[in-house]
């Protein structure tokens, strides 16, 4: 098999993903400039993996993707993607989404070299949101096509950017970003999220960015390295930006923060597994009262308490700020 044939294959299977993932907002479903948007990415990102280059962006694809995200209906910049999924078919739900968007909206969440399991566990925890976590950043999160990174497609390069910045300029109240070690220059917190903040901040709709360092160290069980957050800035100024500790630069700290961000990224997965067991208990319960409505009854069972909590293996993050 060739190159280009896995190459292939990869961006049928990232391709079917999203397509899936798509599926689980109804409302997204039923949008002929959004669906047409989506295919118009993928025909682009398709042309960029089969030519190994960039082909050129198709900007009125991307504005599509995001004008449905935006759409009132499902407000994908600024709630969960979980969430969203659970409460959709339920009734007074776009009340209950106009209320949680608000609420989501004045509690961001961003990170920088460390993935996002932390902040998405934490934004799930005290309702906030975290982009890769939201509607629109679920979608596409982990999904290159068949592409060896992001970057190697300005389309795809172009849409993360849109996601970032309309993320971003949802937010209010306060704002928390966690970070390895410090600031990093090229990261896309300092060259896209923070001026996006720093002005959110002069404008007075957003009242400051709470940054907070975590440093890494061995897990002395051997398992994943433990984050753990030990200083936190209150910023509000380019000068209180330019003030952050700076995470270091050497190739020692780039191995070890590759190695922390996979690490991260399989905690990540665990959280998602156990929302994919959140949505499917409800979707359970929900037709059993549909079907048997006020005959259910429930009786007292042998059953030990906390069978699955005894029996499943420990969460990777089971030791983040935001586990119970």
């Amino acid at each position: 098999m060739t190159v280009a044939d896995r190459r292939q294959i990869k961006f049928a299977q990232d391709k079917d993903e999203l397509l899936k993932r798509v599926g689980r907002i109804q409302v997204l479903t039923t949008m002929p400039d959004f669906m047409s948007g989506l295919h118009g990415f993928l025909d682009n990102i398709e042309a960029d993996m089969r030519a190994g280059q960039p082909t050129g962006v198709d900007g009125g694809a991307i504005g599509r993707i995001i004008s449905g995200f935006q759409d009132p209906r499902v407000q994908g910049h600024r709630v969960q993607y979980a969430w969203y999924t659970r409460q959709q078919g339920k009734e007074g739900f776009q009340e209950a989404l106009d209320r949680v968007a608000a609420a989501s909206a004045e509690h961001g969440q961003l990170w920088a070299k460390m993935n996002s399991a932390i902040p998405t566990e934490d934004a799930s925890v005290g309702r906030g949101v975290v982009l890769e976590a939201s509607v629109q950043g679920r979608v596409f999160d982990g999904l290159l096509f068949g592409l060896p990174t992001w970057s190697a497609s300005d389309a795809l390069a172009a849409l993360w950017k849109r996601l970032s910045t309309t993320y971003v300029q949802a937010l209010t109240g306060t704002v928390t970003a966690h970070a390895l070690d410090g600031t990093v220059g090229s990261s896309v917190l300092s060259t896209l999220e923070w001026p996006e903040l720093r002005d959110s901040i002069a404008r007075g709709d957003v009242d400051g960015l709470v940054f907070v360092v975590y440093h890494s160290h061995e897990d002395p069980s051997g398992g994943p390295a433990i984050l753990e957050p030990v200083e936190s800035f209150h910023v509000r100024t380019q000068k209180d930006f330019e003030d952050l500790p700076q995470a270091p630069s050497d190739q020692a700290w780039r191995d070890k923060q590759r190695g922390i961000d996979q690490e991260q990224r399989a905690a990540l997965a665990d959280i998602h597994s156990r929302e994919e067991e959140i949505e499917a208990l409800d979707e359970f319960v929900s037709d059993l009262f549909r079907r048997h409505g006020r005959d259910l009854r429930f009786r007292d069972t042998d059953t030990p308490p906390n069978t699955r909590a005894n029996s499943a293996r420990e969460s990777p993050r089971s030791g983040s700020p935001g586990a119970g």
